[in-house]
């Protein structure tokens, strides 16, 4: 007989043989979902100890912050390069770190801070959800500022900017309005946040030039304008995600320039999640053999008992193709109701699983977790397995000469 298989025929015949032998049927069912609880359990304690440990890590913006040591000339072609860098998730260059701290006096303060000024922009990972300045006239203050200043957000404070021009200090006022307060988690340090354009103002008047948005004169009057070229001293760059990191780390080392970072505790929660990567890869490889290799020998034995039967089948109009796929098709729907009790026990499990370990190793959050799209890739590959568990088996029954078949010894 030619032509494509009649898949409709086929899959009929496959289900009432499964049906008839409801026993045996059964039996491989439940095999096949002792064999994949264990598998689902421990994909879910892999994903969830690993996602967990990753969702702690992003949770922190100061995980993808990497800091220049110390300061160097940075060329603004470099610095443009670095901002298109795609693993790079912010980045803003930075003045010199002496010339752009200023003294900052609340109302009601008794003594005067000297805070540095830390440049910000919309996108700040560490500003997340806080209220950005919107001009040179507004400042984000951390919680040491706000309680030695003794301003509140919607106060006023006066920033002096001070400069030593020969045996001569000179010094300029700013009033500016605090927007927002950085919490003492995210920063411990006496530092105000401020728009670039503020920071490179002080910059560049601590530095003898004038600065006209405010004012501010030139030290002298062989102080031009700022040159177009000026170089940048540091960088405040944050990656795009965690696993960046040690990749942004490692380029920045090679162009020679000694940075800080917490890329350690990043590489080793990569190592765990690509330690029980090769656990389970492991693991599911031996399930996946001996579930292939016992439900292959049960379907080809099938075919040797019926041989009567698939020999009737075969004068009865079957082809031999159709015949090869009926042990694929019934491995395939094995191994499918296998997996679907698999992933409902599993289901079941998986809270009391959490339960048992919740704060495992201070890990805060599910231990175990599995999606649906988890279950569902499960019951797709044991059908697949399956399948290919009664090739064998089908290749067998193809070769069937129907008069031997119908033979009794």
């Amino acid at each position: 007989m030619t032509g494509m298989p009649r898949l409709g025929i086929v899959f009929r015949l496959a289900r009432r043989d499964l049906a008839h032998g409801w026993q045996s049927t059964i039996c491989l069912v439940v095999a096949v979902a002792v064999a994949l609880i264990p598998l689902l359990l421990l994909y879910g304690l892999k994903f969830g100890v690993v996602n967990t440990l990753i969702d702690t890590l992003r949770s922190d913006p100061r995980i993808l912050e990497i800091k220049l040591v110390q300061d160097a000339e940075l060329d603004p072609d470099w610095m443009a390069a670095l901002q298109a860098n795609p693993q790079a998730g912010f980045v803003l260059p930075r003045g010199m770190h002496l010339a752009t701290s200023v003294r900052l006096r609340g109302e009601n303060a008794r003594s005067i801070l000297e805070p540095r000024m830390i440049p910000t922009a919309p996108g700040d990972p560490l500003l997340d959800g806080i209220t950005l300045p919107q001009d040179i006239s507004e400042i984000v203050v951390t919680e040491r500022v706000r309680l030695e200043s003794k301003a509140e957000i919607g106060d006023t404070v006066e920033l002096i900017v001070m400069r030593l021009v020969g045996e001569e200090r000179q010094s300029e006022r700013l009033e500016v309005t605090v927007v927002d307060v950085l919490p003492r988690d995210l920063l411990q340090t006496d530092d105000i946040f401020v728009l670039s354009d503020l920071e490179s103002a002080v910059e560049n008047y601590r530095l003898g030039f004038a600065v006209p948005a405010l004012g501010w004169p030139a030290a002298s009057a062989d102080r031009g304008a700022v040159p177009d070229n000026k170089t940048f001293a540091s960088f405040r760059l944050y990656a795009r995600d965690i696993r960046d990191v040690p990749d942004l780390r490692d380029q920045l080392l090679a162009d020679g320039y000694d940075v800080e970072t917490r890329a350690d505790e990043i590489e080793k929660t990569l190592a765990i999640e690509t330690g029980l990567g090769w656990v389970f890869l492991v693991i599911s490889t031996l399930s996946a053999a001996g579930f292939l290799l016992t439900l292959g020998l049960h379907l080809a034995a099938a075919v040797v008992e019926k041989a009567r039967e698939l020999s009737l089948l075969r004068l009865l109009g079957l082809s031999g193709s159709e015949l090869s796929l009926l042990p694929s098709t019934q491995g395939a729907l094995i191994g499918l109701f296998g997996a679907v009790l698999a992933c409902l026990l599993t289901g079941l499990a998986q809270p009391v699983v959490n339960r048992l370990l919740d704060g495992l190793a201070g890990l805060d959050g599910q231990v175990s977790q599995l999606a649906f799209t988890h279950l569902l890739f499960a019951a797709i590959a044991a059908s697949l397995a399956g399948a290919a568990a009664g090739s064998v088996a089908g290749l067998r029954s193809a070769r069937l000469e129907p008069t031997k078949g119908l033979r009794r010894d």
